[in-house]
């Protein structure tokens, strides 16, 4: 169901109806939303029509303020039925899941983007479309990029850490990412700091019991690391060093959480081994001869 007032969407949002379509906003920055006309097909469409590629589709970035961009995103399907479902779900439940899975791990300090406004409309039937703008962080990267592009291996072990320790409080805060990879992470420069950002959070799960089980952890670090060898960075940008500096960060000294995240090794090693079979048929070089980065994790 869509929603109808405030209360049902997070704190600090309000909602608007528009003929048929379903706006709901940052309160602090509704003035500036509603200048965009995203519940008006033609505005969606020329705002889309030349905007950079980036993951599945276009997103453009627009300006807000002068110190507030937004990068707005449809949903997508991706994987075998993408080209046969397109934009088209069963329902506006998707994009408001996103929405208030991101602002519970927003309050709760972790390191993902603040999401500025969704607009859903219903397309054919039961089935909907719709969009997401989530603040734009500047000079940002994907971590695949920066540790592509990252030769200094000294760089590399720091940059992880970072990652790990950010990593480690997005499930301490009870979200399970579900699609967890190297280029759902970004890595923002601000001020001479470095930030980093998980995004992409519209297959995640909050656990409103609090932090992750270990088989959760498990399976979101395992995820994240295939990654890393199916892009083809394992031994070429990451290895033990940096395996282990994103471990020593991520388990932050907590032994029982260590111990129990090993218990789990065997089973990552077997997922990994049968991914790397498909990785031989879409990236030769990063599959053959691949030794596990679980092996000691």
């Amino acid at each position: 169901m869509r929603p109808r007032s405030a209360r049902e969407v997070p704190p600090g949002y309000v909602v608007h109806r528009v003929a048929d379509a379903t706006l709901v906003f940052d309160a602090a920055l509704a003035s500036e939303l509603v200048a965009l006309r995203l519940a008006d097909p033609d505005a969606r469409k020329r705002l889309f029509s030349r905007a950079p590629l980036r993951g599945r589709g276009a997103a453009p970035s627009v300006g807000l303020r002068r110190d507030v961009s937004v990068i707005l995103r449809r949903y997508q399907h991706g994987g075998a039925f993408g080209g046969f479902t397109g934009m088209l779900h069963l329902g506006p439940s998707r994009a408001l899941e996103e929405l208030r899975v991101t602002a519970r791990a927003e309050a709760s300090g972790a390191p993902v983007p603040h999401v500025v406004c969704l607009a859903l409309w219903p397309a054919a039937g039961p089935f909907w479309s719709a969009l997401i703008g989530t603040r734009e962080e500047r000079d940002a990267r994907d971590l695949y990029e920066v540790l592509a592009s990252t030769e200094d291996a000294g760089a590399r072990s720091p940059l992880l850490r970072e990652v790990g320790s950010a990593v480690r409080r997005l499930h301490d805060a009870g979200v399970d990412h579900r699609d967890l990879q190297l280029h759902n992470i970004l890595v923002a420069e601000e001020a001479g700091r470095r930030r980093i950002v998980v995004i992409d959070l519209d297959r995640a799960i909050y656990h409103s019991s609090g932090r992750l089980s270990s088989r959760l952890r498990a399976r979101s670090l395992g995820r994240l690391f295939r990654s890393a060898v199916k892009n083809g960075l394992w031994r070429e940008r990451v290895g033990r060093r940096e395996l282990a500096a994103f471990m020593a960060a991520y388990t932050a000294g907590d032994r029982p959480l260590r111990a129990e995240l090993r218990g789990f090794i065997r089973g990552e090693q077997v997922k990994l081994a049968l991914h790397l079979l498909r990785y031989r048929f879409i990236r030769p070089a990063a599959a053959l001869g691949a030794a596990s980065p679980l092996r000691r994790a």
